[in-house]
């Protein structure tokens, strides 16, 4: 039994384990708060906490994922669903305004453009944690525009194959345990060659990583990313 499982069911070895990474949730709230997080005053912290706590309950080891990467997308999920419940008081909009004969006009630009903010700042977490994960299969953030195929109809082809595995367990479990695309069953499954399939390994594997992820922005880019 690991450490993380015991926790669920020992509150000393949970508070243990909380104390001992307090410092990497702090981190982590901050990261996506875009700002120094006081423990002592910040909603952000209990919320992070309270995040971590549920990380401890929910990891499940088998998907391949580490804890620390699943971890930080609980804590994000929790602070945006934080931001947007109480998106009235942190748009800190100045009693002036509502004097101004304008206000409406300024309390609506000031709800919008907060909402701005909040959807930019899911889209950088995302692209945080998706820069993240690639990491972990040896692929880097600035690689994905090289290993793209540069025709259109490869690269549905390969986009094909993603969506194949992020569909199906069996391979979607090879691949997040094994770190490698499940060649024999792919080239059996989706009648493209084990070559084209090397031949576009990473570009297949970086697609099929934000199908089977938390990266809905993500997901809208891969499905119009061919259009026009």
């Amino acid at each position: 039994m690991t450490a993380l499982e015991e926790a669920r069911n020992n509150t000393e070895k949970r508070n243990r384990i909380i104390e001992q990474y307090t410092p990497f949730i702090l981190k982590t709230a901050s990261e996506y708060s875009n700002k120094y997080i006081d423990p002592g005053k910040d909603e952000e912290f209990s919320v992070s906490l309270l995040a971590f706590n549920e990380a401890i309950d929910s990891y499940d080891s088998t998907r391949g994922i580490s804890f620390f990467s699943f971890a930080r997308t609980v804590i994000r999920r929790r602070l945006v669903d934080h931001y947007r419940k109480n998106k009235k008081k942190y748009r800190e909009l100045p009693m002036t305004v509502l004097e101004n004969e304008n206000s409406y006009m300024e309390y609506e630009l000031s709800e919008k453009r907060f909402g701005d903010q909040v959807r930019q700042m899911e889209i950088q977490n995302e692209i945080l944690e998706y820069r993240r994960t690639l990491e972990e299969f040896g692929i880097s953030f600035d690689q994905l525009v090289k290993i793209s195929p540069g025709k259109k109809d490869a690269r549905d082809r390969a986009k094909d194959v993603a969506r194949l595995i992020a569909g199906d367990q069996d391979l979607t479990h090879y691949l997040m345990k094994n770190r490698l695309l499940p060649l024999k069953e792919l080239e059996q499954k989706s009648n493209v060659s084990r070559k084209t399939l090397e031949r576009n390994r990473k570009y297949i594997i970086a697609i099929a990583l934000v199908l089977m992820g938390d990266y809905s922005y993500l997901r809208g880019y891969i499905s119009g990313g061919d259009r026009g």
